[in-house]
Order: structure tokens, then C-alpha cells, then sequence
């Protein structure tokens, strides 16, 4: 039998560098010979470390799951918020339904019973990514029980993949299913729901070697329940049962938040998923609360016991009755072409919206769709008078009236021509705050329009808590009603479309909206003329890491709330023709450019995004090398000139061209040259030239202002519980002289080998 705190201390050094380690890294980080690794191994088994490969890799795992119940009364498992671990709670501690304490005493038992008492919050994490199903995507219901076949193809938003190989529990070694989660469709559906490459392939091999021994099994029982061929008539049959499509686990898998309480939280994740845009808001007409996609798939003639004969005027008929019950605008015709065509379940139509009239039998277009579709997305207007539309009862004159669209922008980040919903509340003056914005003379920010439309797809009659400052809120998305939980003031809560005009949709489908020189990554739909757009990132991309790794490097102890991308074209092109100024100068050579932090009060956010850094009117915090704007390596150093606001901090972090570097001085104003007989100076100033953590820039051209991040100060408990100790990366030997201890105070005998 392997030692408990050998095995603690291996899998905690593995999930410290993501996951996996090979053989030779491994015995590298732990300090045991090869052959003490080689027998710790074999002894813990593939159930706690999976070698793969020639190498070999060592992957780390475990049997510990988080449970998936809503309410439970005590179970062997984890009981932890999965969206909190995940980095992806916004409700907080106060208010999310389950628990952000991993050391409380319940999870402090299960992870006892399974040897990982020494793992952090952050190691926990990589764990239980790699190993517990529950953090993946949904898969798609109709692929796996329409022999599959989906008719959304790469348009789902659900994994195509084998539902029973993710449970461990495929019992076919040739499945006609996929058992691939790294192919380039599930792999954005995995990047969307904030699993990386690195834990996709992690859990692919663990999954991989998990279907490989239950076959193994199988045909194990199948040879010892052998039975010869004349003995099976002997036997009574027994009826199928039919398996149940959809578990709880499922559910509560796809969902962004957790299920609502009451019969509503057991209905299939697939269901849910499947409500189309909008679906509950009052802007559309009375076929808008069915589930597109479910009308869709209801066969002609179901239920028909002639299902050898067609009639052709009967298909054209329900052909027309899909287009009028389908209520979402196909993303593909929209941008180019939809390979399916009349067979499309969605709608064809140029524009990301349409709006249509009912005359009794038929939805037919409406004209002036541009002067429609720019009033409603004005959340002053309830109507337009002009045409006699009213927004409110989705009516022209006494016509119904509906508007169809393209899928939320939530829903599919990585397409273009997509609908970005914002999410407005009215206060004391009747006018209309976005969610996310600061009230003029309120500090207070609220949840961004992301984040609603988010809880809104995964729940659209969802009651959502959330805190904006030092007040609780509920969030009514059926009544349209946010309410303050002390005082229990109402407010009225609106959801309309960003306004896209037929000229942007052309200018994004043919590029020349978007000039070469501003990065692909950027937000087509927020590039304005003058002035600057904040972006909120997806935690879910490889850019927010980024940012977040960096930040945490002496960051540790603060979260990150979110991170916005500064999107001002005309200070990017300033920035880039810098730069190729500077490489000319530099004799062709690439300019040394950083990612740097620089704190400053929320005041001056605003002026340093429209008009840049610029030390004379912003101000400067120090002198000490120069006057200029000053930057850091480290967000620590930034986070002393950050001024605290009632939700925590911002700070900046900038692209700057450092160039060629020397140590400042204050009396700089500029850099010194770099010979005494040229005319070229440095570039920047430093504390250190051969360790700089301080840049000191005294041209505003080699900055450009691009993120800003917004945390706060976690809370850190310490675990004072003598039974349970921490366990540190300092070794193996700490690990094993607190079990000791642990061992005396029980006075029961115990020998660690």
C-alpha cells in the first residue's frame, strides 16, 4: 500500500503544474530516486496516477466527485459551488446557494478519506477539471440519440460526443459515437465553458483508460455468465426499459447558475438549452415561448400509421409552418451561406434581424425594418408612434408583431453578425442605466449586461440574487423586476438589442470595417470613430488568462471581478506606428514591448483611455527615475497608488514599447542619449538595468492603455483545526510528521512507513 502523504504530496506537485508532469519532471519536483517514484506508483495504481505514453507522462487522479444535488443531507462527495471553482460565481459568498469554503468540515472529511487534505483551492481546481464529468459542457441530446446526428452540426453548442464514455461507461470498444473531446467543435464548446486544452487532454486520456478497463470488464462478467446458445430460449425475456435521456447531473452541468427551486429544476438540460433568444421577453409573439428547436424536430405526420406515403402539399404547408414558428435568423446565411438552404431550420435572411406582421394566417415582413429595429433598441421607447408599433404589446395597430434574431452573443462568442442583448434598470429620474455602468453620482456598479444575459440563456423565468455595493438584489427575468431584498423597492428592468444598421453589417462581412492594424481579437461591433469602447473578456479565453496569470504572480490573495479590453482605434494606430518608427531606428530590430501595471484613481480612468497616459495632466506618483509616466512589472508594486472603491480596486495594465532601457535619474525629462556624439536616446528609464521592475516613459506614443482590471481582497481563513493540517510543497517529510501528531492526539497507534 502506497503512503498516504507520499500520494497527498505527488498528486499536489502534479496539479501544481496543471495536471500532469513527466516521469522525469516528476522525480525532479518530489526528490525521490527513481526506482522509490517507479514503486509509489505501481503501488497507488492507476485509480490515483495514470502513466500515458512512451515518456512517460503521469496524469493525477482521483475518485473524488462534487455532488450535484440541490439539496442533500450528507454524502461522500464534495459540496462546493462548481461555478465558484471554476472562477465563474458572481454572486459571492452571501449569496450563492452553495458553498465557497473548501476547508469547511464536511469537505475537509472527504478529502481526508481520499488522501488530499495538503491541495489548495487553485490544485483542487486542475483536480477535479480533469477527472470529474460534472464540469464539462452538456452533451448534445440529439447526437447521442438520433445515431449521431445533430442538426445544428458545428452551429450546437453541446458536445458531440459519447454521453456514456463521459461517465466512464461506454460498452462499445468501436463506438459509432465520438470519444474525441479535442477535435475543433468540442473543443470551443470546452473553451466557452472555461476547460482549456491542456485539462481537455488531461481528461481524455484518464476517459480514454477509464473505457478501455470497463470493456475489459465487461467481457470479463461475459465470459463467466457464458451460457450455451440452446440454453437462452430458456430464459424469459425481459422487457427493455427505456434509459432515462436526462439526470440531474446534466442539468445542473449546463446551467450557469444553480436550478431554481421548485419541478422546474428537474427539466432537461437539452430543453432549457434550447429556448430560443429572447424567449420570455416581450418582444415576441405567441409562438415565441415554444422551444424552436423541439418544433423543429417533431416528424410530419407523427403518430401516423402510413408513414410510407407523402403528400407534397402537406410537406410544403409544414415547411411554411416551421419558418413560422421558428423565431431565429440563421448565423450562416447571414454571414455568407447555409450549406443546408431550404432545409435550414432557421430562418434565411440578410440582416441579424427582421421584424414581422401577422394579417391572420401568415407573418409577413415589415418595412422600414431599420427605423423599427432603431427604436426598439432605444429603451426610452415603448412604441413607435410613426408606424404605430407598440414595443410593449408587440402590436401595429391591431396586428401581432414579432422580431426574430440572431442567437445571443453570450451563447456563441466566437461568431460574428450574433445579437449582443443589454440589459438596462430605470431609477428615480425614469431614466435607463445600463447593467455594469455607473449611476452619475454613484459609485456603485452593478453586474454587466454579459453576465445577466448569460444567467438569462441558462434560465430565461430564473429569480437571480446578485449584490451591487453593500445591497442584496433579486433579479425577476419573467416580471422584469429587480427588487431590493432589505428595503424591497422595485425597479423595472428592460432587455433590448445593440443597434447594428445594414451599412455595419456589410462593413463586418467584408472587413473593411476593421482596419489591418487594429488585432483580430478585438470586437468588431465596438469600434467607434473617436473615443474608446471597454470590452468585458470571457473568463473562458486564452486572453483573460493571460492577464489573470500575470496579475496573480504577486497578486495571490486578491480575485479578479473582470477584465476589460480598452478598444480605442485611433490611439492603437498611433501606438503601431510608433513602434514601426522606433524599429526603423532600431536598424530593423523588433522593439522590446511589456505588458505593465500602473495603478491610478478611477478619476483619471476615463482620461487615460480616451486621450492616453500623459503624466503632466494625470499626475505623477513618483519621480524617483525621471519625469514620466511610471509602470511596473508587478501588480503589487501598481496596487499602493490604486484608490479603493466600495467594490474594490482597479488598475491598469498597458502594452509599452520599453525599447533600449537605462537606469533614471529625477532630473530626467527625457531619456539621455546613447552616445555622446549622436543624436539617439534610450527609449525608457528603469531602477534596475539588469533586474527592472520600475519603467519610467516619457513619450505617451509608446503606451497604449489596454486593460483594465477590476479585484478585490479575498478573505483567508486559517484552518486551526488540530486534526486536519496544512500541508505545504516544502516536502514529505512535514506531510508525514503531521500525520504523526495526528495520530497521537487520537492516542491510537499508527506507523508511517
Amino acid at each position: 500500500m502506497c503512503d498516504p502523504a507520499v500520494c497527498s504530496f505527488l498528486t499536489q506537485t502534479l496539479c501544481a503544474h496543471g495536471g500532469r508532469l513527466g516521469l522525469r519532471e516528476l522525480q525532479e519536483n518530489v526528490g525521490l530516486s527513481a526506482l522509490q517514484l517507479e514503486n509509489t506508483l505501481s503501488a497507488a495504481g492507476p485509480r490515483r496516477f495514470l502513466k500515458v505514453g512512451s515518456g512517460p507522462v503521469v496524469l493525477a487522479v482521483t475518485d473524488v466527485r462534487v455532488c450535484v444535488r440541490k439539496f442533500c443531507s450528507g454524502c461522500e462527495r464534495l459540496h462546493l459551488c462548481k461555478l465558484h471553482l471554476m472562477g465563474r460565481c458572481h454572486q459571492g459568498t452571501s449569496s450563492c446557494k452553495y458553498s465557497h469554503d473548501i476547508m469547511n468540515a464536511e469537505n475537509k472529511k472527504v478529502l481526508k478519506k481520499h488522501d488530499l487534505s495538503g491541495l489548495s483551492e487553485n490544485e483542487l481546481q486542475v483536480l477535479l477539471l480533469q477527472n470529474d464529468p460534472f464540469f464539462l459542457p452538456d452533451t448534445c441530446q440529439f447526437y447521442n440519440t438520433k445515431g449521431s446526428h445533430c442538426m445544428q452540426q458545428n452551429n450546437c453548442n453541446k458536445l458531440h460526443v459519447c454521453r456514456h464514455f463521459l461517465k466512464g461507461s461506454c460498452k462499445f470498444p468501436q463506438c459509432i459515437m465520438s470519444h474525441n473531446l479535442l477535435d475543433g467543435h468540442a473543443m470551443r464548446v470546452l473553451e466557452t465553458g472555461g476547460i482549456d486544452e491542456k485539462i481537455a487532454s488531461n481528461f481524455q486520456a484518464i476517459y480514454d483508460f477509464k473505457h478501455v478497463e470497463f470493456n475489459k470488464e465487461q467481457k470479463k462478467v461475459y465470459v463467466h455468465n457464458y451460457r450455451p446458445r440452446s440454453d437462452y430460449r430458456k430464459i424469459p425475456a425481459i422487457p427493455r426499459i427505456k434509459e432515462v435521456k436526462t439526470t440531474l447531473e446534466t442539468v445542473q452541468c449546463r446551467l450557469d447558475v444553480p436550478p431554481s427551486e421548485g419541478p422546474s429544476s428537474t427539466v432537461p438540460a437539452q430543453r432549457q438549452d434550447q429556448l430560443p433568444t429572447g424567449a420570455g421577453d416581450k418582444d415576441k409573439g405567441p409562438s415565441s415561448t415554444v422551444p424552436a428547436q423541439r418544433q423543429d424536430q417533431l416528424p410530419t405526420g407523427a403518430g401516423d400509421k402510413d408513414k410510407g406515403k407523402k403528400d407534397s402539399s402537406s410537406d410544403e404547408t409544414s415547411k411554411d409552418n416551421k419558418k413560422d414558428n421558428c423565431d431565429e435568423i440563421c448565423l450562416f446565411y447571414v454571414w455568407k451561406y447555409c450549406k443546408n438552404k431550404d432545409k435550414c431550420k432557421s430562418v434565411h435572411y440578410h440582416l441579424p434581424y427582421k421584424w414581422e406582421v401577422h394579417d391572420g394566417l401568415f407573418w409577413n415582413e415589415l418595412s422600414m425594418m431599420e427605423e423599427i429595429e432603431k427604436a426598439y433598441c432605444d429603451p426610452k421607447n415603448s412604441s413607435l408612434q410613426s408606424r404605430n408599433i407598440n414595443f410593449q404589446t408587440m402590436t401595429c395597430s391591431s396586428s401581432l408583431v414579432r422580431r426574430l434574431s440572431t442567437p445571443s452573443s453570450v451563447t456563441k462568442p466566437t461568431f460574428l453578425l450574433t445579437t449582443q442583448w443589454i440589459w438596462y434598470w430605470k431609477n428615480n429620474q425614469d431614466k435607463w442605466i445600463e447593467y455594469g455602468e455607473q449611476e452619475e453620482g454613484n459609485s456603485m456598479t452593478s453586474p454587466s449586461s454579459a453576465i445577466i444575459e448569460n444567467l438569462y440563456q441558462a434560465d430565461p423565468s430564473a429569480i437571480v440574487p446578485f449584490q451591487a455595493g453593500q445591497h442584496q438584489y433579486e433579479l425577476n427575468f419573467k416580471e422584469m423586476i429587480q427588487t431590493n431584498i432589505t428595503f424591497k423597492t422595485q425597479r423595472q428592468v428592460c432587455r433590448r438589442p445593440k443597434f447594428v444598421s445594414s451599412e455595419d453589417v456589410q462593413k463586418i462581412k467584408t472587413g473593411s470595417q476593421r482596419d489591418s492594424s487594429i488585432p483580430s481579437h478585438w470586437d468588431a461591433s465596438a469600434l467607434p470613430d473617436l473615443g474608446y469602447k471597454a470590452v468585458v473578456i470571457s473568463s473562458a479565453t486564452p486572453e483573460y488568462n493571460e492577464i489573470k496569470q500575470l496579475f496573480h504572480q504577486t497578486m495571490k490573495n486578491y480575485s479578479i471581478l473582470k477584465i476589460q479590453r480598452i478598444q480605442n482605434p485611433s490611439l492603437w494606430k498611433v501606438f503601431q506606428w510608433q513602434k514601426e518608427k522606433m524599429k526603423k531606428e532600431n536598424g530593423g530590430k523588433e522593439v522590446q514591448e511589456k505588458l505593465l501595471f500602473h495603478g491610478t484613481d478611477i478619476t483619471s480612468m476615463k482620461t487615460i483611455c480616451t486621450q492616453n497616459f500623459d503624466w503632466r495632466i494625470c499626475g505623477s506618483n513618483g519621480t524617483n527615475y525621471g519625469k514620466g509616466s511610471y509602470f511596473a512589472r508587478d501588480a503589487r508594486y501598481s496596487h499602493a497608488y490604486c484608490r479603493a472603491t466600495l467594490l474594490g480596486h482597479m488598475m491598469f495594465v498597458a502594452r509599452v514599447l520599453v525599447g533600449d532601457y537605462v537606469k533614471g535619474n529625477a532630473d530626467y525629462v527625457r531619456p539621455p542619449k546613447k552616445c555622446a556624439d549622436k543624436l539617439w536616446f534610450y527609449d525608457s528609464c528603469v531602477d534596475n538595468e539588469l533586474n527592472p521592475s520600475v519603467f519610467v516613459v516619457f513619450e505617451k506614443h509608446q503606451i497604449y492603455p489596454e486593460y483594465i482590471v477590476e479585484y478585490k481582497e479575498e478573505t483567508i481563513r486559517e484552518q486551526k483545526e488540530p486534526g486536519i493540517p496544512i500541508y505545504r510543497a516544502e516536502g514529505i517529510r512535514q506531510q508525514k510528521e503531521a500525520g504523526i501528531r495526528e495520530c497521537k492526539e487520537e492516542k491510537s497507534k499508527c506507523l508511517i512507513s
